[in-house]
């Protein structure tokens, strides 16, 4: 802006005429600038229409026809580049799909942990929740499974190892009975979670993603969270099989359990002596793929419904065996009602 007043002072003597080529050149600049960033803005709308027709899960409830030309309007009237998300995500609002949203090129970086990109290395707490494990007494252990924001293999491994590890600490002593906490699990990506969290799991078929009368197993197998036959995230050691094979495990769900935290949740539906206790979860029980556009910004879409170990499918929020009220004003109302519940099985 400096630089740009100077030249303007600079220019002050000379003719109107050259004032007036100045300021015509310049607008020319300007305008081609932003018509080459619209024309951008308009090809990131027709990448995302391509994806969303082809993979959303509800696409033949959607008229395609008439929400592209809608969207072409609402972009091109408002002549701003950085409007393609929005756009984006209005048409999602278009459809009534709450899952779905557009992540903005630097926030999608952060998300695969492109450490090119950004040039620095995330701190961990950006890229996952509290790890928090505790004995409570009474044969009891307390484990928090936390919310993970990144895709980085090498972190996933790492989150796995140390849920596993920790499991493996706190079943040094005799334990038969497990809280596993998901009240701040707001989701992200499930794989490492369940990797982490797959001894207390189980080996085996822990839940499904089904579109139409497509089905693929989401289970968890010898330290590997896999998705139908592909592995997606591996503990870099052998897993750890609890001592005692007959527990009592309580889940602990709230509003702010969501997405990957439902499924995480949803791996323990249909698990014999698995109770749940706490708050109604967010509802986001469909799983989400993500898209790379050309400008590195990343499309996350909801592709399916979720379905719990026996079959049965989800369509809202999970509702506990035990509600109850979140109410942290002197203590932890839920977790020790669990607590004090567990004492008498």
């Amino acid at each position: 802006m400096r630089i740009l007043t100077i030249l303007i002072l600079l220019i002050a003597g000379f003719s109107v005429t050259a004032q007036t080529n100045l300021a015509t050149n310049n607008s020319a600049h300007a305008d081609s600038a932003n018509n080459a960033c619209m024309q951008n803005a308009s090809k990131l709308l027709d990448e995302a229409f391509v994806l969303m027709q082809k993979n959303y899960y509800r696409r033949d409830d959607i008229d395609w026809s008439t929400l592209k030309e809608s969207a072409r309007l609402k972009l091109q009237s408002r002549g701003y580049c950085n409007d393609a998300y929005e756009t984006i995500n209005w048409c999602f609002a278009q459809m009534r799909e709450k899952h779905s949203f557009i992540m903005p090129t630097l926030k999608a970086a952060e998300y695969n942990n492109d450490v090119r990109q950004l040039g620095i290395t995330q701190p961990l707490h950006k890229l996952m929740g509290t790890i928090h494990g505790e004995w409570l007494g009474d044969s009891t252990a307390y484990i928090s499974i936390p919310w993970v924001s990144t895709t980085d293999e090498q972190i996933c491994g790492l989150i796995a190892d140390s849920l596993q590890q920790l499991i493996e600490l706190l079943d040094s002593r005799p334990v038969n009975k497990w809280i596993v906490d998901l009240r701040q699990n707001s989701g992200g990506n499930c794989w490492p979670m369940i990797a982490g969290a797959g001894p207390l799991i189980g080996e085996g078929i822990c839940g499904y993603f089904i579109r139409n009368e497509e089905r693929v197993a989401i289970s968890y197998k010898n330290g590997m969270a896999m998705q139908g036959r592909q592995v997606r995230c591996k503990t870099s050691r052998s897993s750890y099989q609890l001592k005692t094979k007959n527990n009592t495990i309580v889940i602990l769900t709230s509003n702010n359990t969501s997405s990957s935290g439902e499924i995480v949740a949803l791996s323990f539906k249909g698990k014999e002596q698995v109770h749940f206790w706490g708050e109604a979860t967010a509802g986001f029980t469909t799983a989400n793929a993500t898209y790379t556009l050309s400008d590195q910004s990343m499309l996350v879409l909801t592709v399916c419904h979720e379905a719990d170990r026996n079959g049965k499918v989800y369509t809202g929020r999970l509702i506990p065996d035990f509600p109850m009220a979140s109410d942290m004003r002197n203590g932890d109302a839920i977790k020790d009602a669990a607590l004090s519940w567990l004492k008498n099985k």
